[in-house]
């Protein structure tokens, strides 16, 4: 395959690719996950986004903050490099929904304040501008641009920014998982490396075909996904978030009808397809063509992965094709990935060793899947988070990484970004290093992601991974509802205590609870040797999670500890029999 390097940004990216390729699909899009409603040439795209450009410059300055508000993919497309265009240094985040979710407005609210945002790139199809003159009247009173009715004359106005552009390419609110979002400053420079990584490790080329329903505001859609397509000049096929969610069936489907090499999901979008395809719509599906099955953002369960490929063989799937991978915003996005065609590394550990000692101990029943290799050029150090010093072989540390697409730091806090974004090592003083906050170990090469440190749970002066426990409990009932559930520890009277938080499958909502809490119980002690001092079953919804769906354990045990979470009420039928 031929190589070639990226340019420098996206915007001479985009230039590049309709000058040379302007004739071939750059974005399809499925709105309803089935029917294709858009398609835009390099060379049309081109002109629509200088056409939005246009527009943007006479409301912004170079370096100005834009929010990028947009739900239908390619509207998002066009708002998004409009701002590189522009010189504007975009905002992108998650448009609430429902409409009137004052809790998400809120977050909007306080990523526009940090962010100072000036301007708002919106559609004129979901009119939010006036369900925020209430809720967030600061941000109604902002200069809103419709996307969607700029007309592409308009790109007669736009004028090149050229040396007045920024560094900075876009600010990436974190989800949040651990901590309040904090804008991470992603760099032209930074972007445009880890894309590099990302081209080199999924051998893309123009040919390429990647198709995703991933959230394009959250940084694994849109680096991992929908950037790629202007970097490369390959082929990408978005559908909204809610088209997969209400029937995961159309993404497989669309992998399909594309011939995509590439698509893939956090480990929660292969559960959803196995427990909500039936047999019936698997029925002459063949997924023979796809290559790379990217599995990231979440932890990467084996279970999962054997059963995705025992459900999916019959129709060509290939085991192989998975590729675990790990990554994080303030390293733009890709960090270690798999080798494509190799069956993912894992191995079996002894989960007291990984949990009381640190250490990675083999031959245990507990399997923790590889998340790949760093790529070439990027240095990846284990490292004690206490002394700074790097671990021995074999030991759990925290996460270090250093490489040119490390983020610049966060948004307006300088001394979190000086903890977090230039560390380094106590012993020889290299540095600088990004400390991802998450723990792992390395095993012949081979990156084995452990958890975040700040979500460690201590009990009897023992450490536990929550989500080793949120495994063990999601298997012990067909009543736990699958990703929807947190264990944390609370400050006891004289220890911490273990709480897991778990909401009810709708499906099994007639189930005892009383059963229900004893094999939690039961599953949790005999696995990990610790008894939950509490577990609380909620009603669907109560677990709060990320806009990109993962679970917020702080804030879960937030709301534990104020009493705001609902439990669930047994069925009316069990209390009569009480």
């Amino acid at each position: 395959m031929t190589t070639f390097p990226l340019a420098p940004n996206l915007a001479e990216a985009l230039a590049s690719q309709a000058r040379e390729r302007g004739a071939k699909t750059a974005y399809r899009s499925l709105p309803d996950g089935e029917t294709e409603a858009r398609t835009l040439t390099f060379a049309q795209l081109e002109l629509q986004v200088r056409a939005v450009a246009a527009h943007l410059q006479r409301a912004t300055r170079p370096g100005d903050r834009a929010m990028v508000l947009v739900s239908d993919p390619i509207d998002f497309v066009l708002a998004f490099l409009a701002c590189q265009y522009a010189g504007t240094i975009a905002v992108p985040v998650y448009p609430p929904f429902p409409l009137n979710s004052q809790r998400k407005i809120d977050t909007l609210r306080a990523i526009g304040a940090d962010s100072g945002t000036v301007a708002v790139l919106s559609t004129g199809t979901v009119d939010y501008r006036a369900a925020f003159t209430a809720s967030a009247p600061e941000l109604a009173a902002l200069r809103w641009i419709a996307v969607d009715a700029v007309e592409t004359y308009d790109a007669t106005g736009y004028r090149p920014v050229g040396e007045r552009a920024p560094d900075v390419s876009f600010l990436q609110y974190t989800s949040g998982s651990t901590s309040a979002p904090k804008g991470v400053v992603v760099t032209h420079e930074a972007l445009a490396a880890n894309e590099e990584y990302i081209r080199r490790a999924g051998r893309y080329d123009p040919a390429t075909v990647i198709v995703s329903w991933l959230p394009l505001f959250h940084d694994m859609g849109l680096i991992g996904t929908l950037l790629p397509a202007v970097f490369v000049g390959l082929e990408a096929v978005l559908m909204p978030p809610l088209a997969f969610v209400q029937k995961p069936v159309r993404w497989l489907r669309a992998v399909e009808r594309y011939g995509a090499r590439v698509s893939g999901a956090p480990d929660s979008g292969y559960d959803l397809c196995l427990r909500r395809i039936p047999e019936q719509d698997r029925e002459g599906l063949d997924l023979s063509g796809w290559e790379i099955a990217f599995n990231g953002a979440e932890p990467v369960r084996a279970a999962t992965m054997e059963a995705f490929t025992r459900a999916f063989a019959p129709h060509g799937f290939s085991g192989r094709a998975f590729y675990p991978c790990y990554g994080l915003a303030e390293n733009t996005l890709m960090v270690t990935g798999s080798r494509i065609g190799a069956v993912p590394p894992s191995v079996g550990v002894d989960l007291a060793a990984l949990q009381e000692d640190r250490r990675l101990v083999t031959g245990g029943s507990h399997v923790l899947v590889s998340s790949g290799r760093p790529m070439e050029g990027r240095r990846l150090e284990i490292v004690d988070p206490a002394t700074r010093l790097p671990v021995a072989p074999g030991e759990v540390g925290e996460i270090w990484s250093a490489g040119p697409d490390v983020a610049a730091g966060y948004w307006n806090d300088p001394e979190a970004s000086e903890e977090t974004f230039r560390a380094h090592l106590a012993d020889s003083g290299d540095g600088p290093f990004l400390r991802t906050g998450d723990l792992g170990v390395l095993l012949d090469g081979e990156l084995y992601v452990c958890g975040r440190m700040k979500d460690v749970v201590i009990v009897d002066g023992r450490n536990h991974y929550p989500q080793d426990i949120e495994a063990t409990v999601e298997a012990a009932h067909p009543a736990v509802r699958r990703n929807c559930l947190a264990a944390f520890a609370v400050e006891g009277r004289d220890r911490e205590e273990l709480v897991v938080v778990a909401e009810l499958d709708p499906a099994h909502r007639r189930a005892d609870h009383g059963e229900v809490v004893r094999a939690v119980r039961a599953a949790v002690g005999g696995a990990h040797g610790v008894q939950p001092d509490t577990v609380l079953l909620v009603t669907p919804g109560s677990v709060p999670k990320t806009t990109s769906g993962k679970i917020q354990r702080r804030a879960c045990r937030t709301a534990y500890e104020s009493g705001a979470l609902t439990p669930a009420r047994p069925a009316p039928e069990l209390e009569d029999a009480k």
